[in-house]
């Protein structure tokens, strides 16, 4: 039995990825290195998308292969989690309190959101063809991306940052 034949459309596929990397890191991720996969997803994201426009080399590099921005992405993003894992930003972390439960889950969601936006951002027009009209209407419209890109940064002020001299928010 092939796996990708237990969803009837590739809506239902995208979707149940979605729960499952949700789920993942609401398991293995800690409340403290949130703050680190929320610079790492922004900074990512800009410098994918801002670096080409100044350099030609790294455009024209880009550009060769259809998949290059997503790979970079997932390379930068993955890359800058690992570096910051083990920087001060984990001592810092470590004082992020939350202010209820659902600002937690929600934030978690937020970021997962602008993740699996970016990678359908991404993507080759030609595999954006396959996706129904909730993947595009959840991740794949400039509207969409919008969304998932300003209400992470929504969230994080009201996650509340706690340090010795108080809240930052």
């Amino acid at each position: 039995m092939n796996f990708l034949s237990l969803f009837p459309t590739i809506d239902l596929l995208v979707l149940f990825l979605f729960v499952v990397v949700f789920l993942i890191d609401a398991i293995f991720v800690k409340k403290e290195k949130l703050f680190i996969d929320f610079i790492a997803i922004y900074a990512a994201f800009i410098l994918v998308i801002i670096v080409p426009m100044f350099s030609t080399k790294v455009n024209g590099w880009l550009s060769l292969h259809e998949l290059a921005r997503l790979v970079a992405f997932l390379v930068v993003k993955f890359g800058l989690i690992f570096a910051l894992w083990h920087s001060n930003l984990g001592e810092f972390s470590r004082r992020i309190t939350p202010t209820q439960a659902f600002t937690s889950f929600a934030y978690r969601l937020a970021l997962m959101g602008l993740f699996f936006t970016t990678i359908i951002y991404f993507l080759p027009v030609s595999i954006k063809t396959f996706f129904g009209p909730i993947t595009i209407f959840l991740f794949g419209n400039l509207f969409a991306m919008l969304v998932w890109f300003v209400l992470p940064l929504f969230f994080a002020f009201a996650y509340r940052f706690k340090t010795r001299r108080g809240w930052l928010a």
